[in-house]
C-alpha cells in the first residue's frame, strides 16, 4: 500500500504495484498475475542459490556463543 501511495510516476513503480495493476475493475486475468509473480520471484531465488553457502555460514557463526 505504501509503494502505491508514494510512487507518482510509472518509472518509480515497484514490481508488486505493477502486478496489482493487471487486475481490472470487474475482472482479473489470473494467468497474467501468476506469470508476473513467477517472473518477479526468479531473481531472489537465483541470488539465494548463489549465496546459500555464505548465508548458512553467517547464520551458523552468529549462533555460536562466546
Amino acid at each position: 500500500m505504501y509503494a502505491l501511495i508514494f510512487t507518482s510516476t510509472d518509472a518509480a513503480k515497484t514490481l508488486p504495484v505493477a502486478i496489482a495493476e493487471f487486475a481490472g475493475r470487474y475482472t482479473t486475468d489470473f494467468g497474467l498475475v501468476a506469470a508476473g509473480g513467477l517472473i518477479a520471484s526468479i531473481p531472489p531465488v537465483v541470488i539465494v542459490l548463489i549465496f546459500q553457502r555464505q548465508v548458512v555460514s553467517g547464520l551458523a557463526a552468529g549462533a555460536v556463543k562466546g
